[in-house]
C-alpha cells in the first residue's frame, strides 16, 4: 500500500475507488481522472507505473484541497460561524442538527447534553 496525504492507498482496487480513500474526492472525481490521463477505469492501481502514480496524485495535491488542509479549512468555516453567531453556528455550538432535521422525535443522540 502507499501512503500518500496521510492515507493509505489500496493497490489491489481500481483506479477510482482507490483514489477516492483520499479525504476529498468523492465519486465524480476520479472518472475525471481516468478520461484526463488516459487510465481505464477498470485498471488496478498495482498496475499503473510509478510516474503515473506520482503524476495523478501530484496533479490531486496541486488542483484540489484535500486532506489536512481541507479538514483545516472545515474547522475554520465551522469556528468563523459559530464567531459571527448565525443560526448554523448556534446549532454547531449546542450539538443540535444544523441542517434542518427534526429534533422533537429524531436527534436523540444528538440533543444529549454532556
Amino acid at each position: 500500500m502507499i501512503y500518500y496525504l496521510n492515507t493509505e492507498i489500496p493497490e489491489k482496487k481500481t483506479v477510482p475507488f482507490a483514489v477516492q480513500r483520499i479525504f476529498g474526492i468523492g465519486k465524480k472525481i476520479p472518472g475525471n481522472f481516468c478520461k484526463l490521463f488516459g487510465i481505464n477505469k477498470n485498471t488496478k492501481f498495482s498496475s499503473l507505473t510509478l510516474e503515473e502514480k506520482k503524476s495523478l496524485l501530484n496533479y490531486i495535491e496541486k488542483n484540489y484541497t484535500v486532506s489536512t488542509d481541507l479538514k483545516k479549512t472545515n474547522i475554520q468555516t465551522k469556528e468563523l460561524l459559530i464567531k459571527l453567531r448565525t443560526y448554523r453556528g448556534l446549532r454547531l455550538r449546542n450539538k443540535l442538527p444544523v441542517r434542518g432535521q427534526r429534533t422533537h422525535t429524531n436527534a436523540k443522540t444528538s440533543k444529549k447534553i454532556h
